[in-house]
């Protein structure tokens, strides 16, 4: 009983912060975009979205 209590809470857990990174994504980074950034700093935030999505994967596919 009390596993599924922690997994529910995990399960919880892990959706918020799968919120939060596709919020980060999708705003932030499209804010950073119209900010008229520099070459290397556009490849900095190529990186960022591709780790990102590597973490909203993961845990994604935990959830299912």
């Amino acid at each position: 009983m009390a596993k599924n209590n922690i997994d529910t809470k995990l399960e919880a857990e892990l959706e918020e912060i799968v919120y939060t990174l596709n919020e980060i994504r999708h705003k932030s980074f499209n804010e950073l975009r119209k900010a008229k950034t520099k070459l290397e700093q556009e490849k900095v935030i190529e990186k960022m979205e591709k780790d990102i999505d590597v973490c909203v994967t993961k845990i994604g596919l935990y959830l299912k």
